[in-house]
């Protein structure tokens, strides 16, 4: 849910090649490995020091393209968990990457997608991070390509990047009003969020496929039957899970939902919870969602000063696709 301290501020061959030297014991391990990995797959040169010499040229290139010894190593090491890790963040919805700036996010983002990264199945997470930031400035079409070169590396990078992909990609649907795509892949979504290894990512994922069927369920047509199913699909998120992120979307879930039923004090009640739940978890842009859900439901002069609140805080994000957005949608 947040970055760490020991993750590396950006990647490079120095970088890559930097931690796999560290994590394996030193130069001699690495060509040995490799020379072991790549027997009877590729042809290496028999002298190991002839390969120790193509390595070290390789940390130097910067992040010009790998040739044969990138390849080598991305083919028999895979990308360090600590690179995987931090392009992991970047490109995930519910972390606190997408608090940041959208300017900030996308220079980050720009700066991996080059080698060693963008040669690696890894890289899935950083065009799924540039979509997002696609979508943050209401760019559709730009979204779309990048999650069209995300899709057919995510599952390579790991089961919640094929989460990350299908949940854009179901998000996508739904603007263009393919509602039979978006209930195949929010079924799909489904099964593969059952399967995620981690409890606070699995919660984090069924809190996000709930809500993405809540709306399917209020837009655009509502009525009092859908009401109650979408707020039963709130309802049935946990209320004890310590993950901030999980337990805004159920407070502001039901808040929108009991806000549509005409309950408008208990309405403000769990909007004021969604916010107090994002500011635990320091997830601005979900705290912005919570005032625009209280903007709503308040009269007068409080809902002028909600709403202009949370315009602020959107300008100040750079997140356009919160400027005028509907309550319960980003």
């Amino acid at each position: 849910m947040r970055g760490r301290d020991d993750e590396p501020p950006g990647c490079s061959w120095a970088v890559y090649v930097e931690l796999l030297v560290a994590s394996h014991g030193g130069w001699t391990a690495v060509v040995d490995m490799l020379m072991h990995r790549a027997r009877g797959v590729v042809e290496l040169p028999s002298d190991p020091q002839t390969i120790e010499r193509g390595l070290r040229r390789l940390s130097g290139r910067g992040n010009a393209p790998g040739g044969k010894y990138g390849r080598w190593l991305l083919r028999f090491f895979g990308v360090p968990e600590p690179l995987a890790r931090t392009a992991r963040w970047m490109g995930q919805y519910h972390s606190r990457f997408a608090d940041l700036p959208r300017s900030l996010c996308e220079s980050q983002l720009r700066s991996w997608d080059r080698p060693p990264i963008c040669e690696s199945s890894v890289a899935a997470w950083i065009h799924l991070g540039l979509a997002a930031v696609a979508m943050r400035r209401r760019d559709h079409v730009d979204a779309a390509a990048r999650l069209a070169r995300a899709t057919p590396l995510a599952a390579a990078a790991g089961r919640e990047a094929e989460l990350e992909a299908i949940l854009l990609g179901a998000r996508l649907a739904s603007e263009r009003g393919d509602e039979a795509m978006v209930e195949r892949a929010l079924d799909r979504a489904e099964q593969l969020a059952a399967t995620v290894e981690l409890a606070d990512q699995r919660a984090c994922y069924q809190a996000r496929i709930a809500d993405q069927r809540a709306y399917r369920l209020l837009h655009p047509a509502e009525g009092a039957a859908r009401i109650e199913r979408a707020r039963a699909l709130h309802a049935a998120l946990p209320d004890d899970v310590e993950v901030p992120f999980v337990r805004f979307r159920r407070a502001h879930g039901l808040g929108y939902c009991e806000w549509k039923l005409g309950n408008r004090e208990l309405a403000m009640a769990l909007a004021r919870e969604a916010a107090e739940h994002a500011a635990d978890g320091g997830l601005v842009r979900f705290r912005v969602m919570a005032f625009t859900l209280m903007a709503a439901i308040a009269e007068g002069e409080q809902a002028h000063a909600l709403r202009q609140r949370a315009e602020r805080m959107a300008a100040t994000l750079e997140h356009e696709d919160l400027l005028g957005a509907q309550p319960n949608r980003c």
